[in-house]
């Protein structure tokens, strides 16, 4: 009981974290709806005080849910042991058993042996580049003219050329102790880091006052008054949302078994700073695996429920809404290519029920030309991706772990490669 303990206490140490709405205009939430200040773009006119909103602008979901749903479906390294022990009773013993080092994001049936502990750690990196398709470097977004006596006026619109740069690493610490020959409890402690830069270039189009500059105008040197760039930036590091995991084999055969698991994760990282969901999560799973040799292959399945979080409701305010959940499912193989060198290769497909979806559409003006703008809408969002990786036993019961986990599609925000390593050891 002792070993459960502690893998639980630092869960403890973390658990409530509840961030006040107070003051967090220093926090990256707040770079998405102030970037051209609260109100929208305001002109410097003061006879005509010009204001130009975008739905882009004041509600940055999109981005913001993308960013949020990515950071609740990262997939961390499997806390399962590479190695595996049974109890030997002609001997009296555990000994290791098992022709591979198992799987990397997905999970087997079996657990780790009685008594047996698992230390591991893990590095990732994600560097977005896409979001539903559209390169994120160049994103459009107009703002036009709110409603004004003067019609002309309205003809008037802000087109932008936005550009983000959109960058999470997260180290993984994770421990795995063996209840019994068919339970074991695993804690993932992660330490996040986000970077986010907006570059947002503006330009007036004059469709009704093409013959009036001093109407509508930034406050920038003459003569480029109809141009101006926008830029916000930030970062921020500190303690993800904490995972804890149960997981229990409940048949065994001679070559596979089956096994039902729970993750539950701890809002523990700040949601106003892209380290967590802000709302508690529950993940049950089930896995089925089989042997070969030095084949194995598995199957998983999982269902993500999520709970309430400022992050899909307004931050400005504090209100919450429901983050939406997941349906999960994997299938792959570990081949055993030596004694020392595991080859793994998974299949990761994941829906999102209700995700936020961007497509671009035309925009007609008054004067008939067309130009590019985002429309936003609220959609099931899957994803597709292939985890490619090995495993290598350099000594004793330490593994070290390379993988790359490749984007399959276009949808929601996405990195196309993105590389991990990791260090574990089995006492």
């Amino acid at each position: 009981m002792k070993p459960i303990i502690f893998l639980l206490l630092p869960c403890l140490a973390l658990w409530p974290h509840e961030p006040g709405t107070n003051g967090t205009s220093t926090k990256l939430i707040s770079l998405f709806p102030n970037l051209y200040g609260p109100t929208g773009i305001v002109l410097p006119n003061t006879e005509h005080a010009a204001h130009f909103t975008s739905a882009f602008q004041s509600n940055f979901s999109p981005l913001v849910g993308s960013i949020v749903n990515q950071l609740t479906s990262i997939p961390i390294p499997s806390p399962a042991s590479g190695f595996l022990y049974s109890f030997d009773s002609s001997l009296g013993v555990y000994t290791r058993s098992g022709q591979s080092f198992g799987p990397i994001f997905t999970e087997r049936a079996e657990t780790i042996g009685k008594n047996k502990f698992l230390a591991g750690v893990s590095f990732q990196h994600f560097n977005f580049d896409r979001l539903d398709g559209l390169n994120i470097k160049k994103i459009p977004a107009l703002f036009q003219h709110q409603p004004a006596t003067n019609l002309e006026y309205q003809k008037d619109f802000i087109s932008t050329d936005n550009a983000f740069d959109i960058q999470v690493s997260q180290t993984v610490a994770y421990f795995t102790y063996g209840v019994s020959d068919r339970l074991d409890v695993s804690v993932a402690l992660p330490m996040a880091s986000t970077s986010i830069e907006i570059v947002s270039d503006a330009t007036i189009r004059r469709i009704g006052t093409s013959n009036e500059p001093n109407v509508h105008y930034f406050d920038s040197p003459f003569p480029a008054r109809d141009r101006q760039s926008f830029s916000a930036a930030g970062s921020a590091s500190g303690v993800g949302d904490v995972l804890v995991r149960a997981k229990f084999t409940a048949f065994r055969w001679k070559n596979g078994a089956f096994a039902t698991g729970l993750d539950a994760r701890m809002p523990t990282g700040d949601e106003y700073n892209f380290l967590g969901a802000g709302s508690l999560g529950a993940r049950p799973f089930f896995a089925l695996s089989f042997r070969h040799g030095n084949f194995s292959p598995h199957v998983n399945f999982a269902y993500q429920w999520n709970g309430d979080s400022v992050l899909a409701g307004s931050p400005q305010n504090g209100t919450k809404g429901n983050q939406s959940d997941q349906l999960q499912y994997a299938a792959g193989f570990d081949l055993g290519i030596t004694k020392k060198f595991t080859f793994a290769a998974d299949y990761l497909g994941q829906q999102q029920l209700q995700g936020n979806r961007v497509k671009l559409v035309d925009f007609t003006a008054a004067n008939g030309s067309i130009f590019p703008n985002v429309q936003v809408s609220r959609a099931r969002l899957t994803q597709n991706a292939a985890s490619l990786g090995m495993k290598v036993n350099p000594i004793a019961e330490l593994l070290v772990t390379f993988n790359l986990l490749v984007a399959l599609d276009d949808n929601g925000l996405r990195d196309r490669v993105s590389p991990m390593i990791g260090l574990s050891y089995t006492f």
